[in-house]
């Protein structure tokens, strides 16, 4: 897979937290969707192939943490890493954020070098993830197969 193939959804109430988001990744090649609160990303979500989350908690109608916990609900969206980026510093705030379901947790004001190295992390984990999971998918058809192969066989030899 390509980086123009993989989708970033970044998920802030602010502007100008968007915009420096797409300044950061220019260079990247990602495709990013923008979000201005949790609702139009659960939105987004639904319509789109989602393979990581840029998520602020600090939002109206529905903060982060929430939108994590609606995300981690869906059979659908449960395994896309969710990356909260924030301005919440206490350990309290960082601790609640993984226990929602996130996989990392990035303080604003962030470093623009450390924030494209933990997104490419993530990004690979999950690609590796995602191919692990189809390979092991494809491992159990084989060995149906081959099962449905040997009864077949038997069967054949008892005429």
């Amino acid at each position: 897979m390509e980086k123009k193939d993989i989708q970033i959804l970044v998920v802030d109430d602010h502007d100008h937290n968007l915009e420096l988001v797409k300044w950061v990744f220019k260079t990247e090649d990602y495709n990013l969707l923008f979000a201005e609160n949790g609702m139009q990303a659960l939105e987004l979500l639904k319509n789109n192939d989602i393979d990581l989350i840029l998520l602020d908690i600090m939002m109206p109608d529905m903060d982060g943490f929430e939108t994590c916990e609606k995300i981690k609900s869906n059979v659908n969206w449960v395994d896309i890493p969710i990356i909260f980026l924030t301005a919440r510093t206490e350990i309290n705030d960082i601790v609640s954020g993984f226990n929602h379901g996130g996989v990392d947790y990035i303080s604003k004001p962030f470093s623009k070098e450390e924030l494209i190295v933990r997104v490419r992390n993530h990004i690979h984990l999950k690609l590796m993830r995602d191919f692990l999971k189809n390979e092991m998918e494809n491992v159990k058809e084989s060995r149906n197969e081959f099962m449905r192969m040997m009864l077949n066989f038997g069967k054949s030899l008892e005429y």
